[in-house]
């Protein structure tokens, strides 16, 4: 690509029509590429020359197959951050590489370059204000070492690394608003984070020994995904509006089958001292809200011992494993959602919902009562194959004595495989699809 522009730029007949174009979107096309390519357009012309020292962004992902080491790759970056200088920085993706002998493909013990810690200093120097960090690519975790403390930096983008201390504290990055979390270890016992307003953690691991507290008091949006070992108790978070918590894989706060017996490793695992819950006191503020476990997690189902008040909650999914434990679990919540508008319950099916409830009895009673003068909109969902009719209609008994009429009630058949769309039916012809599907 560069050579042909270079020889535009060198032909007699040729207009350099790229060259004329403005400093801030040719910085922003050179942003684009990994950094030592975007070095090389300084020998297009007079005027790139210095050009690239101006990008708003730098993208150092490592040597691949465009150096002949990752040594190569050091020199040629440190090179670049002395010429460079200290120019401020809009965005910076640092990805960790193998050393050289993992690099020639021997990887013995493999360890990421010595100069990623040093890398994530200089973009902090350079006031950057998104940071991606990518760790190890081989399986494993990076300590991230680098005390982060800015005033500039409000995003940050973390994968494949590890937090490795009694208390890591954000407050060193007063304007941090946003942070991602990708495959990353907490091996912490407190992290606090007092400016986020959005945090995403997505196949973290978190210790099975004890339960990491989290404090982000300012944070408006929750995503916590398939997070393994124990589930991490959440602070107070007064501004929270939407919120999705999935325990469905990885998860160790499983109960194993022990029938109140107090010597179990799992579901007596969950006092959490002077807290009430691990989760929902602190969700209890979200407007939009997503629950979902496996039928062996037993957070919710503790938590909801000392339900709050879910005051401003509108929308509202949940996972429904059809047990008896998940009927009394919806009519608990239903009671402590005053202005609840839109109700998502989903029948989700394994071999553990098949075996979900057998040895129960097919109707069970719920005496609670509760009333949902706001609910407008009622959506039941499930795979088209399972055989749950059933338990579909005992779950319509239990809305229509809360008030809730058929009619505010849709059923979706969700296909299997997935791809298709889904298929929204009336609550007759669902009744008469399911006819023949069978009991439990």
């Amino acid at each position: 690509m560069f050579d042909g522009m270079r020889k535009k730029a060198a032909g007699a007949d040729c207009e350099d029509r790229i060259s004329e174009l403005p400093d801030a979107l040719l910085h922003h096309v050179l942003s684009l590429l990994p950094v030592d390519e975007a070095v090389q357009t300084s020998v297009l012309a007079r005027r790139w020359r210095q050009l690239w020292k101006g990008m708003p962004a730098l993208r150092l992902v490592g040597p691949r197959t465009r150096f002949p080491s990752a040594e190569d790759f050091d020199r040629f970056v440190n090179r670049l951050i002395a010429a460079r200088g200290d120019s401020p920085l809009a965005s910076c993706e640092i990805v960790a590489y193998l050393t050289r002998d993992d690099y020639a493909g021997e990887p013995d013990e493999p360890e990421p370059n010595v100069q990623f810690q040093s890398w994530i200093q200089y973009a902090l120097a350079c006031r950057v204000r998104e940071l991606k960090v990518v760790g190890d690519l081989v399986g494993s975790e990076t300590e991230l070492v680098v005390p982060l403390i800015s005033q500039h930096l409000t995003s940050l983008d973390v994968h494949s690394v590890f937090l490795d201390k009694d208390f890591v504290d954000f407050s060193s990055c007063p304007v941090l608003e946003e942070l991602k979390m990708l495959e990353c270890g907490f091996w912490v016992q407190n992290v606090s984070f007092p400016s986020l307003k959005r945090m995403c953690l997505v196949e973290c691991n978190f210790s099975e020994g004890y339960r990491v507290r989290i404090s982000a008091p300012s944070v408006v949006s929750l995503r916590l995904d398939d997070c393994r070992g124990k589930t991490p108790l959440l602070e107070s978070m007064p501004l929270l509006e939407t919120a999705s918590i999935d325990l469905s894989y990885g998860c160790k706060d499983q109960c194993r089958g022990c029938g109140g017996d107090e010597s179990c490793e799992g579901c007596h695992g969950y006092p959490v001292g002077s807290y009430q819950s691990v989760l929902l006191n602190s969700l209890s503020n979200a407007v939009n809200l997503e629950l979902k476990d496996q039928p062996k997690v037993y957070i919710y189902e503790r938590d909801l011992e000392s339900c709050p008040i879910f005051g401003r909650l509108k929308t509202l999914l949940l996972d429904m494993w059809c047990r008896t434990v998940d009927m009394h679990a919806l009519v608990r919540i239903l009671q402590h959602t005053p202005i609840l508008e839109k109700l998502t319950l989903q029948l989700r099916s394994d071999e553990n919902f098949l075996n979900a409830g057998r040895g129960e009895r097919k109707h069970v009673r719920i005496a609670q009562s509760f009333v949902c003068a706001h609910l407008k909109e009622v959506n039941i969902e499930c795979e088209e194959k399972l055989r749950v009719k059933d338990k579909v209609r005992q779950i319509v008994k239990i809305l229509n004595r809360g008030g809730i009429r058929t009619e505010q009630i849709s059923f979706k058949k969700i296909p299997r495989p997935e791809g298709y769309r889904f298929q929204v039916v009336s609550p007759r012809a669902f009744d008469d699809n399911w006819s023949g599907s069978g009991g439990d």
